[in-house]
C-alpha cells in the first residue's frame, strides 16, 4: 500500500517553497516584486505540485510541463507593461535552477540526519514524515535563501554601467552601488536610480529643463513618469522618476536587463564623480 499524502500539507509545503526560490531569484536578478504577486506565484506552484501528483507526470512530457509551469510563475510575479521575453526567460531558468538547489540541500540535510541515527520516528523506514518534510523544506529554503543573498552580493561591484533607452533615446551612464539608496516606487515596489540630472538631457524632453517653469507633462511622456515619495533637504516631498523603455545593468559578471525607475536630481558630491546612484539591494 503506497504512502499517503495530504493535498493541502503538500499544497503549503511546495507553495512556500516556491515563494522562497521567487524571494532568490528577486534577489539575484535585482529584480523588484510586489507581495501580492509572489504570493500569487507561490500558489500557482503548489497547484501544480499537486496536479503533477495526482497526474503521474514524467518522462519528457514531464519536464515541459515544469518547463511551462516555471514560465507561469515567473510570468505571474515578474511580467509587466514592456517586459521582454528574454527577462522572463531568464527569470524561469534562475527559479528553476534555484528549485534543484532547494531540492539538493533537502536530499543532503536528509541523508545526513540518518547518519546521525537520531532517536526520531520520522527518520525510521523508507518514508518521510510531513512534519519532517515540512521542516527539511524551511531549513533547506532558509539556506538556500541566505546563500542566493550571499551570490547576490557577490556579484555586485562598487560600480556598473548603465544603458538606457528613453523616449526613443539611448544613454550611458556610470553608476555607484549606494546602500543608503532606499527610494522605491510605492506602487510597483521597483526600486529608483537617482542620476545626475544633466546625465540624462539628452533623453529627457528639453521642456524638463526649462528653468522657471512647472513641468507639465504630454500624455505620451506622463505614461512613462512615476512620483516618488522622499526626504528632502526642506522635509518629506517628491521626486519625479522616469520608466525607461529598456535598462541594463553591466558590472564585471555580465550584463543584466533590469527594471528600475530612473530620478534625475542634483547629487552635488554625494556620488563621488559617478553619474548615477544605483541601490545595494
Amino acid at each position: 500500500m503506497g504512502n499517503e499524502v495530504y493535498a493541502d500539507l503538500y499544497f503549503l509545503v511546495n507553495a512556500s517553497m516556491d515563494l522562497l526560490c521567487l524571494l532568490i531569484t528577486s534577489t539575484l536578478l535585482h529584480r523588484r516584486t510586489r507581495r501580492w504577486r509572489a504570493l500569487l506565484g507561490a500558489a500557482l506552484g503548489g497547484v501544480y505540485a499537486v496536479a503533477a501528483l495526482v497526474l503521474e507526470m514524467g518522462g519528457a512530457w514531464g519536464l515541459l510541463c515544469d518547463a511551462a509551469a516555471a514560465l507561469m510563475i515567473c510570468g505571474a510575479v515578474f511580467a509587466g507593461r514592456g517586459s521582454r521575453p528574454s527577462a522572463l526567460l531568464q527569470a524561469a531558468a534562475v527559479f528553476a535552477l534555484t528549485s534543484v538547489l532547494m531540492g539538493g540541500v533537502m536530499t543532503a540535510l536528509f541523508a545526513w540526519l540518518n547518519r546521525l541515527q537520531l532517536p526520531l520516528e520520522s527518520l525510521q523506514g523508507d518514508g518521510l514524515s510531513v512534519w519532517m518534510f515540512a521542516l527539511l523544506a524551511a531549513v533547506s529554503g532558509v539556506l538556500t535563501l541566505r546563500g542566493g543573498r550571499f551570490l547576490g552580493r557577490s556579484r555586485r561591484t562598487r560600480s556598473v554601467t548603465l544603458l538606457v533607452t528613453l523616449f526613443g533615446k539611448t544613454v550611458s551612464l556610470r553608476a555607484m552601488v549606494d546602500s543608503g539608496n532606499l527610494l522605491r516606487d510605492p506602487v510597483s515596489g521597483r526600486s529608483v536610480i537617482v542620476v545626475e540630472r544633466e546625465k540624462l538631457r539628452p533623453v529627457l524632453p528639453p521642456a524638463f529643463f526649462r528653468e522657471g517653469r512647472r513641468w507639465i507633462p504630454d500624455h505620451d511622456t506622463a505614461r512613462r513618469v512615476r512620483l516618488i515619495p522622499a526626504q528632502t533637504a526642506t522635509g518629506p516631498g517628491m521626486l519625479t522618476a522616469f520608466l525607461p523603455e529598456a535598462l541594463t545593468v553591466t558590472d564585471r559578471h555580465g550584463s543584466l536587463p533590469s527594471d528600475y525607475l530612473l530620478a534625475p536630481v542634483e547629487l552635488g558630491g554625494r556620488a563621488q564623480g559617478f553619474d548615477a546612484l544605483i541601490p545595494a539591494d
